[in-house]
């Protein structure tokens, strides 16, 4: 082992040229060679490179440490020198300014901080943190102060070439005309909705695509169901009114084992309610990227349900009492949930239960 105590205080270079000496001796495959020795001897040899590279790790981060506190202590220096200088300078002018009657302390001061803040942002962070510690508190208020007067925390204004793509940059003043014209629009239709007048263009045209492929085992629903009163934080600025809806309830047979005994073609079944179709109109919602949900909550009677709809301002929301059933969620069967062009629809049937013997 007289290599590994040779190796003692090397340098890692030097370790390394050792270690690439000893696997040419293990891999060398000369007549002779003890290799178990020789790998034994290697393990030995990466606890010393181990250890002299933490000796150089530490070695690094002693200069590091120490280049900083030479900062320091020239910044230390430094602002020492400066404050003596600026007291000399208010000593000289003092007598100056009391000949004349005046008073200049307060500009001074401000101008001497404005030096201040405009070496602190034109250096890196990292000496800006140390410069930041070394203040002490009332250096700290009076400079937070006049920060607080410069920019007062306000943002300050992106440059539009480094927009991300996609992104839409609005001009201020037109997207405020857009809003308070949409405003309007939604004020004088909900007018219109409170006096009970026609269906505005739009509506018609929602009522249209509501009906479409609508037949004979299909009829139109409007039970409503009542609601709590209801209270917005954007009805002061919007009038809350209740959306226009064109549902479809469809009804048909069903021939189970009961009815198939006691009924035929010729003498059917009544009629039982098998699926819902809601159209609900939003014409003049004012956010459209906020889809309207809805929710389903049991009521009084365990056969039926209410089914409430929401979506955002200008409008209510607004429930109807349906069959409680277990719905098709497939939509393969006839589910669909979704909004698109101002009309939020939900399609659905419910399940048939089929019973075997």
């Amino acid at each position: 082992m007289r290599i590994i105590t040779s190796s003692n205080g090397k340098s890692l270079d030097d370790l390394a040229h050792l270690e690439s000496q000893v696997n040419k001796k293990i891999h060398g495959g000369e007549e002779g060679t003890d290799v178990a020795y020789w790998e034994s001897l290697l393990g030995h040899l990466h606890v010393h490179m181990a250890k002299a590279r933490i000796r150089q790790r530490h070695g690094q981060m002693l200069q590091f440490k120490l280049k900083k506190i030479k900062e320091e202590q020239m910044w230390e220096t430094d602002k020492h020198e400066h404050k003596i200088g600026l007291a000399g300078k208010q000593t000289g002018a003092e007598g100056l300014l009391k000949s004349e009657g005046l008073s200049a302390s307060g500009s001074k001061a401000r101008c001497d901080l404005s030096l201040v803040l405009d070496e602190l942002e034109a250096a890196d962070e990292e000496i800006q943190e140390q410069k930041w510690r070394l203040l002490s508190e009332e250096e700290m208020e009076v400079i937070t102060l006049e920060i607080y007067e410069r920019g007062r925390y306000s943002p300050t204004y992106g440059d539009e070439k480094q927009a991300m793509p996609g992104i839409e940059i609005l001009d201020e003043a037109d997207d405020r005309r857009k809003r308070e014209a949409m405003i309007r629009d939604a004020d004088r239709n909900a007018e219109a909705s409170s006096s009970g007048t026609a269906l505005t263009a739009k509506e018609r045209e929602m009522e249209a695509i509501a009906r479409k492929g609508m037949d004979k085992d299909e009829a139109s629903f409007a039970v409503e169901a009542p609601l709590e009163a209801q209270t917005f934080l954007w009805s002061e600025k919007y009038r809350p009114r209740k959306p226009r809806y064109f549902n479809r309830v469809h009804t048909g047979f069903e021939w189970n084992k009961y009815n198939q005994t006691h009924y035929d073609m010729d003498n059917p079944p009544p009629k039982i309610v098998q699926g819902y179709r809601f159209n609900i109109f939003y014409p003049d919602l004012l956010d459209v990227t906020q889809t309207p949900t809805f929710t389903v909550t049991p009521c009084d009677d365990p056969d039926f349900a209410v089914l409430r709809f929401h979506a955002g301002p200008p409008y209510e929301d607004i429930a109807f009492k349906c069959v409680n059933r277990e719905w098709e969620i497939s939509h393969k069967h006839g589910y669909k949930c979704q909004f698109a062009n101002g009309i939020f629809q939900l399609w659905f049937f419910f399940k048939r239960y089929r019973y075997r013997r």
